[in-house]
């Protein structure tokens, strides 16, 4: 075999791990022996080349149903695609819209502010090659999560997006949740935190997920809210988080736990970010969802078809 066809094969092998098996750009980078940033360079010429195209049979409904959206929820865009038969295919038909999207958005002399999880992970999968964006920054939204999914965690997301754009990433070096209020303030007064806390804030993109107040939850899976916890916050109507901080089924902050302090951002300063990007789709998050548009938290909104519908009933439905 000669060297021509040696990088076809390659092409391909790489393509057909990531599109058809779903595994993870380090994954492939394991079971074929390079590094991770080789898998991404032959992603983007199987891409550049025309041996991957990708349709994701948007229909002109689904473009009437964006338009109607962005007019009920007073949004700037939205982008629907369609439902998928598993979780993992959701996420990576939202992250591969969602990175061509934070591409469109991407401005020079900006900060951007990265949440986590792994529908952002997927986001920053299918960021493929490099983007310059002259004295652009990237900054974690939130504290890390020890137990987190490799790949997953707010700094690494963010580490990654950065690489792409060739932009510097600070991570917030900090817990997301701790657990009494003297050490919260003791952490949210080093100068360091501060610095970045005060960085995020002056975003003026900020992409994030939303998450469940359900069992099934990344953030009780991994045990930061616990079941006495999940009650308190059940009982004052919790039904969603953003960046880890709670709200209502009408987007609004409820009390947290006396058990439970974030470090990062408040909500308030959340919503004074110019665009924010949510990236959240599956019928299981459709009422979270919900919840962050009525609350203002989004701009920009991508999603699936499922939460689309709900967002127009409940959007039709008002008097």
């Amino acid at each position: 075999m000669n060297e021509l066809d040696t990088k076809a094969t390659e092409l391909a092998r790489a393509a057909w791990l990531y599109y058809v098996e779903e595994l993870t750009q380090s994954q492939i980078a394991d079971k074929l022996g390079v590094s991770r940033s080789t898998v991404i360079r032959l992603l983007q010429r199987a891409r550049q080349s025309g041996l991957v195209t990708i349709s994701l049979g948007v229909s002109p409904e689904t473009f009437e149903a964006e338009r109607d959206l962005e007019a009920f929820y007073g949004l700037k865009k939205v982008r629907i695609v369609p439902k998928a038969d598993n979780g993992a295919m959701q996420r990576r038909w939202l992250g591969q819209v969602a990175a061509e999207t934070l591409q469109e958005m991407a401005r020079e002399n900006s900060i951007v502010a990265i949440s986590w999880g792994r529908t952002l992970q997927s986001m920053a999968d299918s960021l493929h090659g490099e983007y310059t964006v002259p004295n652009m920054q990237i900054v974690a939204l939130i504290g890390g999560l020890h137990n987190a999914q490799k790949g997953t965690n707010p700094h690494e997301v963010a580490e990654q997006v950065g690489q792409f754009f060739k932009a510097p990433a600070r991570a917030l070096y900090a817990p997301v949740y701790v657990r009494n209020a003297e050490t919260a303030a003791g952490l949210i007064s080093d100068p360091g935190l501060t610095e970045t806390l005060d960085r995020a804030g002056r975003a003026s993109l900020v992409v994030f997920s939303i998450g469940g107040l359900t069992d099934e939850a990344t953030m009780l899976q991994l045990g930061y809210v616990n079941p006495t916890e999940k009650e308190f916050l059940s009982r004052r109507g919790a039904v969603a988080d953003i960046a880890c901080r709670w709200i209502d089924a009408n987007g609004e902050p409820v009390e947290l736990p006396p058990t439970i302090h974030p470090i990062g951002i408040s909500l308030g300063e959340l919503r004074t970010i110019p665009d924010r990007l949510m990236v959240a789709g599956g019928a299981s998050k459709a009422e979270a969802i919900l919840a962050g548009v009525r609350g203002g938290y989004a701009t920009h909104l991508i999603t699936d078809e499922s939460v689309a519908v709900r967002l127009l009933a409940d959007a039709r439905n008002k008097p």
